[in-house]
């Protein structure tokens, strides 16, 4: 399998996520309206990308995916299915009502593939609850390495995909923390299963409870707001976290490589 690389963007209180193989490109949400992000993703992507995800309709979520969308041509497009009243939300849905996209709703058990990428969907079943609740989680399975992206699932939604049996979930190597590390998300229970290896938390604001969960199962944690921009080297038997200070790099300057380097 061709190395993949995962950039974690410092886009402040939001998530934006570029999955990059070789010419496959997966973006996941694109915080809030910037031109950082489409300034970052120009680096990696020459003109398309192959899949953009919207994990739910907040502003620090799919604010920035407009400005994406007007930047480059996508070939698919997947969300969640649910509205909003947010002026944001309208103008997403215009603006991938515009673009000649293949668009998807999806569910509990659906896959995403692009490339060697395939994406499980662990969340929603159905849509209930709250907007968090009904993010989209994603596992990415590499090789021997597994990614949860949890988009901004609390803590209900994670008692949802335990008990559910259709998708058993699995421990993982590297976990996007749900709700960018607020209390709301990352119960013990749910740590206690998944037993990441590392923890991104992509956020300006940490708080403590979160913090000191993960660290108790052994997490290496990094936070976008002290770490920067994060990006993760993997070649399917295991990976390396590099990270930065400056909220955006250019790969000709790329973040020096931590300490951490992981081999299953």
């Amino acid at each position: 399998m061709e190395p993949v690389q995962i950039h974690f963007m410092n886009v402040g209180q939001g998530d934006a996520i570029l999955i990059d193989q070789g010419e496959t490109e997966v973006l996941i949400d694109g915080g809030r309206k910037s031109p950082g992000t489409v300034e970052y993703l120009s680096y990696y992507v020459d003109d398309e990308l192959d899949i953009m995800v919207a994990t739910h309709p907040h502003d620090d979520h799919m604010g920035g995916l407009v400005e994406v969308l007007e930047a480059f041509e996508v070939g698919r497009i997947y969300h969640n299915g649910q509205e909003s009243k947010g002026r944001f939300y309208k103008e997403f849905m215009d603006a991938i009502n515009q673009e000649e996209a293949e668009i998807s709703v999806v569910r509990l058990g659906d896959t995403i593939e692009a490339g060697d990428l395939i994406f499980t969907v662990l969340n929603p079943a159905t849509l209930a609850d709250t907007v968090n609740n009904n993010s989209i989680v994603l596992l990415l399975s590499y090789g021997a390495i597994d990614f949860l992206f949890a988009g901004d699932a609390e803590k209900n939604a994670e008692a949802r995909m335990l008990a559910q049996k259709a998708v058993p979930v699995p421990e993982v190597e590297v976990l996007k923390v749900g709700h960018h590390g607020a209390t709301t998300s990352s119960s013990p229970l749910f740590l206690q299963v998944i037993r990441p290896v590392v923890a991104i938390v992509m956020a300006k604001h940490t708080h403590d409870e979160t913090i000191e969960n993960l660290t108790r199962i052994g997490a290496e944690v990094y936070v976008t707001d002290s770490s920067g921009t994060i990006v993760i080297d993997c070649d399917g038997n295991g990976f390396t976290v590099r990270c930065e200070r400056e909220s955006l790099f250019s790969p000709d300057s790329p973040p020096a490589i931590t300490s951490l380097t992981v081999d299953r």
